[in-house]
Order: structure tokens, then C-alpha cells, then sequence
């Protein structure tokens, strides 16, 4: 009698990294979404003049990441301030008002079998 054992090993971590991978796009899309929202929001941001920044905006998927930013320049000074302009945030919020949605999206892409 011979036993024969196969292993699932590899189909389930092509899974698992596909899933992820899956994932961080749609994080990437959520936080990019919020981020729009939050610099079109008149709410202590300077008024929107021409809508260069909101739609620079965008999210990139890399190996099992996402970076979500924009290639304005002007970009960093509002998140951050400088010396003569206080910081109108719109990026780190979005990640923040999304936190308990990503958590979500993460932990059901997941089964424990």
C-alpha cells in the first residue's frame, strides 16, 4: 500500500499573493477617492482654483504595496504647511477616515482554513 501526499502549497500562497495584490488596488482606489474629496472640501483648505491638484492625485499598485500621492509639487506644502502657510492636510485624513474600511477589505480577503 503506498500513500501519496500532494501539496497545496504553492497554489495557496499564489492565492493568498492575489488576493493581496487584489486588495491594495482597492485600497489604493478608496484612499485616492478620499484624498479628491478632502482637497475639493472648502473646510479650512485654500478654495480650489483650478482642480490641478485633485486631479493629479492618484494610487499606483507595486509588489503587494500601493503609493497614492501626486506629482504636484504644491502637494507637500499644503499637506504640511511651511514656514509662512499652516498645513491643509487632505492626504494623511484620507488614510485616517478610511482606516476602519481598509481594515475591513484586508481582513476579508483572508480565511483561516
Amino acid at each position: 500500500m503506498s500513500v501519496t501526499i500532494k501539496s497545496y502549497r504553492k497554489e495557496r500562497e499564489k492565492e493568498i499573493i492575489d488576493n493581496l495584490q487584489s486588495a491594495m488596488g482597492r485600497v489604493g482606489a478608496i484612499v485616492e477617492r478620499q484624498a479628491k474629496e478632502n482637497v475639493s472640501q472648502a473646510t479650512g483648505h485654500p478654495r480650489v482654483q483650478t482642480g490641478r491638484l485633485r486631479s493629479s492625485i492618484t494610487h499606483e499598485v507595486g509588489d503587494l504595496s500601493t503609493t497614492i500621492g501626486t506629482n504636484v509639487d504644491y502637494g507637500k506644502f499644503l499637506e504640511h504647511g511651511t514656514s509662512r502657510m499652516p498645513p491643509y492636510p487632505w492626504l494623511y485624513p484620507a488614510v485616517e477616515m478610511k482606516r476602519s474600511e481598509i481594515i475591513q477589505l484586508l481582513k476579508g480577503k483572508f480565511t483561516i482554513i
